[in-house]
């Protein structure tokens, strides 16, 4: 068999392999903080972070059993002509779900300053646009002759064909672009007003420190793979990029709440310092008073 054929189906193998990891993961994580969900954000009142969090967790978890469908089913050239499109369109929310919440937490930590949220929208809309550039229109399949060789495979992208790597590079580009944007205003704002001797700042900047650092190695390993020469390894890190992404971002809003939504026993704790604290101010008054 040809080199390059040969490295091409080891290349289909290894993104099947990584669409049903990617799944597996969902999985365990949503099973893992679902007592946490369900404490946190069932029983509170609808806004626009519940939301957020319901969409990142759901839409991923909804979607892929289709997604794995496609890529990892075996399906001849005729069907894959109409299913590879349709599949990588589904996909576009989930580049979109994580920045969003990224953008609404920079603007509430901004103070919801009016100039602050015009920026974000902006650079939003420049992702939206790009995005939907890159997920909506010419996705090619994989060449008539590797259906014919494998007697079907999956219904997934060749990159590699066309201009697909550029807009890869582009759509992912403007996804770190995007999530840089929110951080950098978020820590801006914590370094003016010294919020992070706050609670909420320091889980801010922890944790989502933390998740952009996950996010942004991923992007920077599969990005690495685009520039290298071995051009078809090209699409292999979308699915880690899609999926881990919003995982981060229900991670950090499970934080986040957590911390704005203390458990009994931590108000009781608190309730019990402030006591203390007032027991201990009303002896000293009391001594100051009665000293001569």
């Amino acid at each position: 068999m040809d080199p390059t054929a040969a490295f091409k189906l080891n290349t289909i193998r290894i993104v099947r392999n990584g669409v049903l990891s990617v799944h597996v993961l969902s999985l365990y994580e949503w099973l893992e903080l679902l007592p946490t969900e369900v404490e946190l954000i069932y029983p509170s009142r609808w806004n626009s972070i519940k939301l957020a969090y319901l969409l990142c967790r759901y839409y991923n978890l909804l979607l892929w059993p289709v997604v794995i469908y496609a890529y990892a089913g075996d399906h001849t050239a005729q069907t894959c002509s109409k299913l590879t499109q349709t599949v990588t369109s589904l996909l576009l929310p989930m580049q979109l779900f994580a920045p969003a919440v990224m953008l609404m937490r920079a603007y509430a930590f901004a103070g919801r300053r009016l100039r602050v949220l015009v920026l974000l929208l902006l650079f939003y809309a420049a992702l939206v646009g790009i995005d939907i550039w890159f997920f909506c229109f010419n996705a090619s399949n994989l060449p008539d002759l590797t259906y014919a060789i494998l007697g079907g495979t999956g219904c997934f992208p060749d990159y590699p064909e066309g201009n697909g790597n550029q807009r890869l590079v582009i759509a992912l580009s403007a996804s770190l672009v995007m999530d840089l944007v929110s951080l950098s205003i978020i820590i801006l704002y914590c370094v003016q007003i010294r919020s992070t001797q706050g609670s909420l700042g320091r889980i801010f900047i922890s944790q989502g420190l933390g998740s952009f650092a996950i996010v942004l190695g991923v992007h920077a390993i599969a990005l690495g793979l685009y520039f290298s020469p071995r051009t078809l390894y090209n699409g292999i890190g979308l699915p880690y990029i899609l999926v881990i992404s919003n995982l981060m971002a229900c991670r950090l809003i499970l934080d986040l709440r957590r911390k704005a939504l203390p458990t009994d026993e931590e108000i009781l704790r608190r309730h019990s310092l402030i006591v203390d604290q007032a027991i201990d101010g009303s002896d000293l008054w009391v001594i100051g008073r009665d000293t001569p």
